[in-house]
């Protein structure tokens, strides 16, 4: 069974393959996923190409 990806992977990951400050890629992927939730939360759509669209679905 495959593990979960969790965000402090995504952030390492980030981290190691630009050598940006941790902190810096930390804020730029919260505020990413803040914006995600924001939009959600007003009931937009997100859609990400070439990676997904998410939906409000009530």
């Amino acid at each position: 069974m495959a593990t979960n990806l969790t965000k402090r992977d995504i952030v390492l990951e980030i981290y190691e393959k630009t050598g940006f400050a941790q902190k810096e890629v930390r804020d730029t992927v919260q505020m990413t996923l803040d914006v995600i939730a924001r939009a959600l939360a007003e009931g937009r759509n997100v859609e990400l190409r070439n990676f997904g669209v998410f939906e409000v679905q009530v």
